[in-house]
């Protein structure tokens, strides 16, 4: 009763919140299309430029706020089930935690420049006391000192016993550039928390799926008092200096010259009161009665880099050095060192940018890894209808992270000498630039992959695997008023065994869209489904928070169905939607995990607000 209580109340802060913006909230967006400019923290490190980001008035997939979480709940752990062109940074690495629906990654860091003040609202209330406040803000002090903060809150109670989550993503970034151009600097840095209970899935999912209408709280679950703990904070500061004093249109040569410094801390916890007395466990080493595990790890790199830019041709060369030192805390404390170097020819025109970057490890815990990347994007338009062709390669050898070859907590340890890993993957897509149409495919071949058996312990096979994944995407509008949206992808692994994935995964959505009351209230209302084929999903082991093959139970081969209300009145974008309204109709097993069951038919509403002064 409380919880339901909790919702209503939320659901009603927001309806008044939506009245007070519509009599309220300004009624024309900036009319300079480069009132905002945006630079991802990946592209500032390949040398890419601000570019204009056109301000967001659409409303369609404004419900859809969230990727689906395999273990059923925002906030929890969630496997991995596309194959994606994905690469991270050289040098040492602890683990890869399974939180990407969850946390904001370094990738996502981003700097703005805004002709004035910026700011992004969005609240959002849901069954389950479900709720969610994000907030980003930006603004430019004498088109010089930009201060962005961005910071994401959400928590919800699940549909299933044990499973609470609360989740804080903060991040504040900054750049500057002097007046003449000179000097400058970009900063960010980054908090992620995510806490949440563990409670191992439903013990018996028979009962469910001979009675669907069961109350889900009523069924039983493996860990009653466990909960988990991940925290990671990031400090980057990266300031840059220009050589030569003046650079004009006449300049032919410009030379710069910049230090970056990077702090990275990350922890996290496991703690199970009752893991001698409910037996989902068999092993215990350090404690019989409860269990208490914890890991912290920290890095400290220092970079310097020399660019040469040449104005002429659009091109510039860098070269770099960084060293690091990583200290882990896991009842044994450990400490790793790295020397990197790095070379790279960048391009970047009006139709055209790529380049070509190195980067090497030559002295310390990962001596003799590499990277090699490979990006190719050119623009062209036809018949009108601006085109992006990408085509990427990277060729990486890296040693295992740390997980896989030391761990020591309370039922699993470990110690292996695993051999690096090699492998080669390449992207190739075409897209249209407004994002309603793109085609692609990504390959990739991985020689000595080191996975988490049956057993839920690492493994390594020496055999190299293929995967593949190809994929279509359009959103067409007919007869001014019917959307129709349609993804498709296809995946595939020569060991499916060892990478899992579901073969064929669809997305669409069916809508009617219009305008009322003189074209004040855009609206759009309509369904969406998203379908994954069946597939030996990966199993989930919460002491170690990692996944795990399995070859007992498939999961997917079920349709989820929304419904959906999105509107927009001024700057002001709300949706009303009904969750897996189907829940009940088409079948009772709907996992993406095996003992975690996706959530059932749930009402939600969101609200977005934006700001211009």
């Amino acid at each position: 009763m409380n919880q339901h209580k909790h919702t209503f109340c939320g659901s009603i802060l927001l309806y008044f919140v939506f009245l007070s913006c519509t009599l309220t909230a300004q009624v024309k967006y900036p009319s300079d299309s480069s009132f905002i400019n945006v630079l991802s923290n990946s592209d500032k490190n390949n040398l890419l430029n601000f570019n204009y980001s056109k301000i967001d008035s659409s409303i369609t997939n404004l419900q859809n706020y969230f990727p689906r979480n395999t273990n059923g709940h925002l906030g929890q752990a969630s496997a991995p089930i596309y194959i994606g062109y994905q690469s991270k940074p050289l040098g040492f690495n602890m683990l890869i935690a399974p939180y990407q629906n969850d946390i904001i990654s370094t990738d996502d860091v981003k700097y703005y420049q805004t002709k004035g003040p910026y700011a992004n609202l969005t609240g959002i209330a849901g069954s389950k006391q479900e709720q969610l406040f994000k907030l980003l803000f930006s603004n430019t002090f004498k088109n010089k000192l930009n201060l962005t903060l961005a910071f994401n809150r959400y928590s919800g109670i699940g549909f299933y016993k044990h499973q609470q989550s609360f989740t804080n993503n903060f991040y504040t970034s900054s750049n500057y550039t002097s007046k003449n151009n000179r000097v400058g600097y970009y900063a960010y840095f980054l908090f992620n928390k995510l806490k949440h209970q563990e409670n191992g899935g439903i013990t018996n999912d028979s009962s469910f799926l001979e009675n669907i209408s069961i109350n889900k709280m009523l069924l039983p679950v493996n860990l009653n008092n466990a909960k988990r703990e991940y925290r990671n904070t990031t400090v980057d500061f990266n300031p840059w200096f220009r050589l030569n004093k003046h650079e004009d249109s006449s300049t032919v040569l410009s030379h710069f010259i910049d230090y970056q410094f990077n702090y990275t801390g990350s922890y996290t916890k496991y703690i199970d009161l009752n893991s001698s007395s409910e037996g989902f466990y068999n092993v215990f080493y350090l404690d019989t009665v409860s269990t208490h595990d914890s890991s912290h790890w920290r890095g400290i790199s220092n970079g310097l880099n020399y660019t040469l830019k040449m104005n002429s041709i659009h091109s510039k060369i860098k070269i770099g050095y960084k060293n690091e030192i990583n200290q882990v805390y896991q009842y044994a404390d450990s400490t790793f060192m790295n020397q990197m170097a790095n070379a790279g020819f960048y391009f970047n025109d009006k139709n055209y940018n790529g380049f070509v970057r190195v980067n090497y490890v030559f002295s310390g815990a990962n001596t003799n890894d590499y990277s090699l990347d490979i990006n190719n994007r050119y623009l062209k338009k036809v018949a009108t209808i601006p085109f992006a062709l990408n085509f990427n390669v990277n060729i990486e050898k890296r040693h295992p992270d740390f997980i896989f070859n030391t761990w020591t907590s309370n039922h699993y340890i470990w110690k292996n000498n695993f051999s690096p890993t090699d492998k080669t993957q390449a992207l190739l897509s075409l897209s249209t630039t407004d994002n309603r149409f793109d085609v692609g495919i990504v390959y990739q071949n991985i020689k000595n992959l080191i996975y988490f058996n049956e057993l839920a312990v690492p493994e390594q096979t020496p055999i190299s695997i293929q995967n593949i994944s190809a994929f279509i995407h359009k959103d067409v509008l007919l007869f001014k008023h019917l959307g129709i949206g349609a993804k498709y992808n296809y995946q595939a692994s020569s060991y499916p065994s060892i990478v899992s994935v579901p073969n064929h995964v669809i997305n669409g959505a069916l809508y009617y869209q219009g305008n009322l009351f003189k074209k004040a209230l855009q609206i759009q209302i309509g369904f969406n489904a998203q379908y994954f084929s069946s597939f030996y999903g990966y199993a989930y082991m919460p002491a170690t928070n990692q996944y795990y093959v399995q070859t007992k139970t498939t999961v997917g081969d079920y349709p989820y169905v929304d419904f959906f209300l999105n509107a927009r009145i001024k700057p002001v974008r709300f949706f009303i939607k009904i969750d897996h309204v189907t829940q009940g109709l088409m079948g009772s097993n709907y996992s993406l995990t095996p003992g975690y069951l996706q959530n059932d038919r749930a009402f939600k509403f969101g609200l977005n607000w934006l700001f211009f002064d």
